[in-house]
């Protein structure tokens, strides 16, 4: 079965990067960083784009494979799974969703569901156990989806980058998202009205990124002001 290729591969990725096989794992990592599909290509061997969203799919309501304590998530992806055409653009509302992998033979890890209605999460000094401070994703990892720091030194650029001859950032002159124009943008996830607010960046009412977001033919993450998507070339709608 697919979900069984996946689990052994996640199980050797979380080997590989020292990271416990009990740590808590954002779908968004899970997605982009340890099992992302040129890796599940490679080593796996999906003839498709598609064969691997519904592997990956499979992955996140396979009882024997994963620990997904998130009622929502596990329903959204099993109404995926009966669409006509299932595909991995979900992910972008659970992305700071956590699920544990479940090791084969030991109950010790089940984890006891929380009561509708309260969410919780562990510290952020647990989902940080086991890695460098260069795999935390910012707005992701963090409990409260607060944006962080994104300076030259948080995103990793030489002073400098960016900078036109004038010492203004290329960028100075594009728009921040939902900022105060007189009119409530809407999310490009939940098409709810976004709060008109310099500066937000992430929906009050689903937490999807406004500036960063799946592309919907091959689920590699896409920018905001991108015309074309840098992994298969697909036309993104403005």
């Amino acid at each position: 079965m697919m979900s069984d290729d996946m689990r052994g591969l996640l199980t050797q990725r979380l080997a590989e990067e020292g990271m416990p096989p009990e740590i808590p794992i954002s779908v968004a990592e899970l997605h982009r960083r340890l099992l992302p599909y040129p890796l599940c290509r490679d080593r796996l061997g999906f003839a498709s784009k598609g064969e691997y969203d519904m592997g990956f799919l499979r992955l996140l309501v396979d009882d024997n494979s994963l620990q997904v304590p998130e009622a929502a998530l596990r329903e959204a992806v099993r109404d995926e799974l009966g669409s006509p055409e299932p595909g991995l653009a979900l992910l972008q509302r659970f992305a700071a969703s956590e699920v544990r992998l479940r090791r084969l033979g030991s109950s010790s890890l089940e984890l006891v569901e929380e009561p509708s209605g309260v969410e919780t999460g562990p510290p952020i000094s647990e989902l940080e156990t086991g890695r460098s401070r260069g795999d935390h994703i910012p707005g992701l990892d963090d409990p409260l989806l607060i944006p962080q720091d994104e300076s030259a030194d948080a995103l990793g650029r030489l002073p400098g980058d960016g900078l036109s001859g004038d010492g203004l950032s290329a960028e100075a002159d594009e728009p921040e998202v939902a900022a105060s124009t007189g009119a409530q943008q809407p999310c490009r996830s939940c098409q709810a009205p976004l709060p008109d607010r310099a500066g937000a960046r992430f929906c009050p009412h689903c937490g999807a990124d406004q500036e960063r977001w799946p592309c919907p033919a091959c689920g590699e993450e896409v920018e905001r002001g991108w015309s074309y998507c840098a992994l298969c070339g697909k036309i993104l709608p403005t």
